[in-house]
């Protein structure tokens, strides 16, 4: 099997596996790369398979110099693909000879087994393999309530994800939102609690044993959370934006259109390293540019001006992605805005 490096890998050793039953495994997986996509904010797969008369996606480059199985692309899902094509080659390899229908033995095989492969996935992150479970081990146990229960669950799950994690309010707001819907409550009535809620939870997962996250040679004993929570949570990427620059690196980016009035607004930070407050030139940026706008167009404003100022390093660029990332963290500053404006005495144009 090959997946190149576009990415292509290979191995021409394993048992050649049939277009039938690549096609099952592929179909069978159908739902679990939707949510992979989903949690990764993949707008276009890009997964080339190519064996045979079979063939999905763009002709991978080098494809064709293979007999085999062709694997290709840099989506995520592909590596999960892979993976399960390897159980299902050693699962026909071990019982070929009993097996009367591959393909559907295959897809069996596949709705078995694929929960272990995304567990292990978890496993090599540090996080918890069965994150359902863990309300109910001693930790979930000493919690206050349902709720404190609940977070520390979601909390488990999201420490193992691979999807990126944008800085900010975003884990917040995604337990928040999974808190809502469990408890049919408002997601505002949680983020309110959230903060205290998790430094409940860091205080009781930071007691009792230590677990050893290093070897029996070289052990390093932390505290539960720090081992299942904090640090599976800091191996996920800092945030779903790639590059600020590049329009198609996430949907925070992909409104960001030049505004040619704004590069007078920019010569004034370009001064800032004059000012014993630069973060005052930044700040006048925003307001001026936004006082020039309508309040119905000030989304768009403060996202492209926050843009330009990240591609110029005027701004930090993980202030500037922990704000794009974060819909309460703009909502703020746009409010902030308008109190500066209102506190100026000046007339905010209403367009």
């Amino acid at each position: 099997m090959v997946a190149t490096s576009s990415p292509v890998r290979s191995s021409e050793s394993t048992p050649e596996l049939t277009t039938e039953v690549v096609r099952a495994v592929f179909a069978e997986l159908g739902e679990v790369r939707d949510q992979l996509h989903a949690s990764h904010r993949v707008s276009r797969c890009d997964l080339c398979i190519a064996l045979r008369e079979l063939r999905y996606g763009p002709t991978a480059p080098g494809a064709s110099g293979h007999n085999g199985l062709v694997l290709s692309g840099d989506c995520v899902c592909r590596d999960l693909l892979a993976d399960v094509l390897h159980v299902v080659t050693t699962y026909l390899t071990e019982h070929g000879a009993t097996i009367s229908n591959p393909p559907g033995a295959a897809r069996i095989h596949v709705r078995k087994r694929v929960h272990d492969v995304l567990r292990s996935y978890r496993c090599a992150r540090g996080a918890q393999a069965k994150p359902k479970q863990a309300r109910g081990n001693r930790y979930g146990r000493a919690m206050p309530d349902e709720e404190h229960r609940a977070v520390f669950g979601h909390l488990v799950d999201e420490a193992g994800y691979s999807a990126p994690l944008p800085g900010g309010g975003y884990l917040v707001r995604r337990l928040a939102e999974r808190c809502a819907t469990e408890f049919d409550k408002p997601v505002s009535y949680y983020l309110e609690r959230l903060p205290a809620m998790l430094n409940t939870i860091q205080r009781v997962c930071r007691a009792g044993a230590r677990v050893n996250v290093g070897t029996k040679a070289a052990p390093e004993y932390v505290t539960w959370y720090d081992a299942y929570i904090d640090r599976p949570l800091g191996r996920r990427p800092d945030t779903a934006i790639t590059s600020l620059s590049d329009d198609n690196a996430s949907l925070w980016g992909r409104d960001h259109v030049a505004d040619p009035s704004a590069q007078s607004a920019f010569a004034a930070v370009e001064t800032a390293g004059f000012d014993p407050d630069p973060d005052s030139a930044v700040v006048d940026t925003v307001v001026n540019l936004l006082a020039e706008s309508s309040p119905a167009a000030w989304a768009g404003v403060l996202r492209s001006t926050l843009l330009g100022l990240a591609d110029r390093g005027f701004l930090s660029r993980r202030r500037a992605e922990t704000l794009l990332s974060d819909p309460h963290g703009m909502d703020d500053v746009m409010s902030r805005v308008q109190t500066i404006l209102e506190m100026r005495g000046e007339r905010v144009n209403r367009g």
